[in-house]
């Protein structure tokens, strides 16, 4: 099932994602491949960037984008649509990749380049109580005992909130694999699967 899961996340960047050419741009075949700076990608500090309530590390929800751009020169750039992450409205959003592996996400505000959300993606980025992007249901409950799963009918994924941090826990899942058993809808139940691990932290 994690793998499978892991998979679906592949392919959902792989084909939804497409390069942007805002910051630095080599042209071949007409094919626009934008970096940040290449030199240093192998020297990331995970460190530095710890996810907290409204930012992961030196990166905060209301900065400009390209403000935030300054302190991960080290990671390479691609645009997606807002909606892969969960915001409907044609807005656009921008994942930094370490060499293949997607970090983390800035979704901006529509007509915008002020971050609205911040996107956290890789396992290596910690949050402030010892989760990450990929703790399963389990590992949530010994921080949060008494924490519900949602429905996003939106998206038809799950989630779990905290709402002292003001984060989303999400969880790509499908009909044959819910963590929660959903007996009315907009209503958070108990999960009954725990070893399922999330896709990613949405930082408000």
């Amino acid at each position: 099932m994690k793998i499978k899961l892991l998979f679906l996340l592949f392919i959902f960047f792989t084909f939804s994602c497409k390069n942007n050419s805002e910051i630095k741009a080599e042209s071949s075949n007409n094919t626009e491949i934008e970096t940040l700076d290449s030199k240093n990608v192998d020297g990331f500090n995970f460190n530095k960037f710890k996810i907290d309530k409204g930012n992961i590390g030196p990166i905060k929800i209301g900065m400009k984008i390209f403000d935030a751009e300054k302190e991960i020169t080290e990671l390479t750039k691609k645009e997606c649509e807002a909606y892969d992450f969960g915001y409907d409205g044609g807005g656009k959003a921008y994942i930094y990749y370490l060499k293949d592996e997607p970090i983390l996400a800035l979704v901006p505000k529509m007509d915008s380049d002020e971050i609205l959300v911040i996107i956290a993606l890789s396992k290596n980025l910690k949050t402030n109580n010892g989760l990450n992007p990929n703790s399963t249901v389990k590992e949530i409950q010994e921080k949060y005992p008494n924490i519900e799963i949602n429905q996003d009918l939106m998206m038809s994924w799950e989630f779990m909130h905290d709402e002292n941090n003001n984060w989303n826990l999400v969880f790509m899942t499908e009909d044959n694999n819910r963590i929660g058993d959903y007996k009315e809808l907009e209503v958070p139940t108990k999960p009954i699967r725990n070893e399922i691990a999330m896709n990613w932290i949405t930082i408000k």
